[in-house]
């Protein structure tokens, strides 16, 4: 699993060393894990590396020194999520950017981590920060890394999406936001352009610029747990369980971690020219303002309609026909002190 621990007596030697040693324990044997840090280095372009190497020095300071893991291949935080709440460890740090962080609460939801009480944790060092922002997590790396020492547990709500994916259906979690139209083509054409992932936090912006210039419209049918429901022709369609996405854009600003509900903003058949403009209100952390744009809080929602990729928090792994609906209080996490 590409383990990269860090044990006491090697910290002893030198404090910035990395090396062999501690695994994860076996919870057969009755011997508690270690905290894990799942650490993904190649975060914002290489920075989440540069970023660790200067905060490490404060896990010497922990009661019981964390293993720390670096991720070597996408999904791959998802398989040391698992096997460290398998494996009884009793806190998961994801440190890298949203993406690792998403990854990382795969795998503990797909264990039911939080029954068997295993805190999730985040220490943001890649470029969007959303869930930092939805869970009002300070941008300061170390002091989170010594916060999380003496942290408080709290429990948060969890969006689920059941989507196809062939003849099949997969299931995802998510913390932020799912989306449907432009959202997902807006992820792709990131995945696919070096250049403008390089643009940082402006890069979702100048990528959902171009995708609104070519953008059409879809009809989709909804419906939701309290049986609304119709045909609607729409541009982009955000599931938000969180208040951020997309690097602080907030198309649901009063969604919290805490309600257990999901907020629903659906975005007509807007001309370009209406589009644009309510694309920039986004963009500049102003809700949307036009009567074709609704919004309504649900615990549950079904779509269904054309050929169409739902996204969730960044990642594309199926589409519809899909339910996307609220597990409140489903995951366990530990806020710094």
């Amino acid at each position: 699993m590409g383990l990269v621990a860090e044990s006491r007596k090697a910290r002893r030697r030198s404090p910035r060393s990395e090396g062999a040693g501690r695994g994860i324990s076996d919870r057969a044997k009755g011997v508690q894990a270690p905290p894990v840090v799942v650490l993904n280095p190649t975060a914002a372009g290489g920075k989440a590396g540069r970023v660790w190497r200067r905060i490490r020095d404060e896990l010497r300071y922990w009661r019981t020194m964390p293993t720390v893991v670096r991720t070597e291949h996408p999904g791959h935080a998802t398989e040391i999520a698992r096997a460290a709440a398998a494996a009884g460890s009793s806190l998961v740090i994801a440190a890298g950017g949203d993406g690792t962080a998403h990854e990382v609460v795969q795998g503990l939801m797909e264990v039911e981590a939080s029954t068997s009480g295993t805190a999730f944790a985040h220490i943001p060092l890649g470029t969007g920060c959303d869930l930092a922002r939805g869970l009002n997590l300070p941008l300061n790396p170390t002091g989170i890394l010594r916060g999380l020492r003496q942290g408080r547990d709290m429990y948060i709500d969890v969006g689920v999406a059941d989507m196809a994916a062939g003849a099949d259906t997969v299931r995802r979690y998510f913390l932020n936001a799912a989306t449907v139209g432009l959202g997902p083509a807006v992820v792709r054409r990131l995945k696919r352009s070096k250049r403008l992932r390089g643009f940082g936090k402006r890069a979702y912006s100048l990528a959902a610029l171009k995708e609104v210039l070519n953008a059409r419209p879809y009809q989709v049918s909804w419906r939701t747990d309290d049986g609304s429901g119709d045909h609607t022709l729409m541009l982009q369609l955000f599931i938000s369980n969180g208040p951020s996405v997309a690097g602080g854009m907030r198309p649901s600003p009063n969604a919290s971690f805490s309600n257990g509900e999901l907020h629903i903003v659906m975005v007509g058949a807007l001309g370009l020219t209406t589009a644009l403009h309510q694309f920039f209100r986004l963009e500049s952390r102003r809700p949307f303002n036009h009567p074709d744009i609704h919004s309504f809080v649900c615990r549950s929602i079904d779509l269904e309609g054309p050929d169409l990729d739902v996204e969730t928090d960044g990642e594309i792994v199926g589409g519809l026909p899909a339910r996307l609906w609220v597990r409140p209080g489903g995951l366990l996490v530990r806020m710094p002190a």
